[in-house]
């Protein structure tokens, strides 16, 4: 098992003669507001772009951004580590969407969660997701926020 200092190696910091490794939970501002941002724009994207391409492909993509950005706000891991975890989490999500897990699970078209976990799985989602896992890591080495 991976250790929790081992994942830290590029952010330890130096204290006399011992590293000193940086919390895994902490709440980031930065990445909070950012986090809120995006969610903005996905419900703006949700309720008023009815079109092939900005709300099921760049909506995907914007997905995962919001994503990390949250997981960013509360986890602090390297950024690739962090983009792996988000890419996991929506890969699942569509893994039940090909299996039909809303409708295993008895869940009312209107629910939110039904909405939140969809219903069709596509295979271009997978590829949007990976873009969008690609754009959290060049986002973090060149951020817009510093």
């Amino acid at each position: 098992m991976l250790k929790i200092k081992e994942l830290y190696n590029n952010k330890s910091r130096v204290c006399g003669s011992s590293a000193v490794t940086m919390p895994l939970f902490r709440f980031s501002l930065k990445y909070a507001l950012l986090s809120m941002l995006m969610l903005f724009v996905l419900v703006v994207i949700a309720a008023y772009v009815r079109d092939s391409f900005v709300r099921p492909t760049l909506g995907d993509v914007l997905v995962v951004i919001w994503l990390y950005y949250f997981f960013a706000s509360v986890i602090n891991l390297p950024a690739r580590i962090l983009a792996i975890a988000t890419v996991s989490v929506a890969f699942m999500v569509e893994l039940g969407q090909y299996f039909k897990i809303v409708q295993w699970l008895g869940l009312e078209p209107s629910s939110p969660l039904h909405i939140a976990l969809g219903a069709t799985f596509d295979w271009r989602d997978l590829v949007a997701y990976s873009v969008g896992g690609v754009l959290c890591v060049i986002m973090d080495k060149k951020p817009l926020v510093r």
